[in-house]
């Protein structure tokens, strides 16, 4: 009788550990789109908004509602600051983690021209919001300048 040796041994147990495996269910296309969907802007919740309102606009605990990226740029640049001066610049930060509606947000800094120097305020914006237009200004702002027509 011919004895097997060690190696072979351990590479027939391990082939025959790989083919008992059981093989992972497949998503199709619209589950991995939600679940990807849902990591990038998390689950939309609708909080309280009496809780919300408590906090001053632009703060992460109650931030500014637009439409995407252009609807930041847009809020942002009608911006008046206290001294009657539209902003006179703006750059984002970056994302800073889910809000109080569930999605991501982002935070901006704003800065305002004074004659005292510069003044730098921090916005915070949740740009998931197509069917809502914030028509007030964030805090630290004078005005928000309204849509041309």
């Amino acid at each position: 009788m011919k004895l097997i040796s060690i190696p072979l041994l351990i590479m027939i147990f391990g082939l025959s550990a790989c083919t008992s495996q059981p093989k992972p269910q497949e998503k199709n296309a619209d589950a991995e789109l939600a679940d990807a969907l849902g990591a990038v802007f998390g689950e939309r919740k609708k909080p309280d908004m009496s809780e919300v309102e408590k906090h001053p606009l632009g703060s992460a605990e109650n931030p500014v509602r637009v439409a995407m990226p252009i609807g930041q740029r847009d809020y942002l640049a009608r911006l008046v600051c206290e001294n009657g001066e539209r902003v006179s610049a703006f750059a984002r930060e970056g994302s800073v983690g889910i809000g109080p509606y569930g999605s991501m947000m982002d935070v901006y800094t704003v800065l305002c021209d004074t004659y005292q120097g510069v003044v730098e305020h921090s916005v915070y914006l949740d740009m998931y919001h197509a069917d809502y237009e914030e028509t007030r200004p964030a805090k630290g702002f004078k005005a928000l300048v309204p849509h041309k027509k």
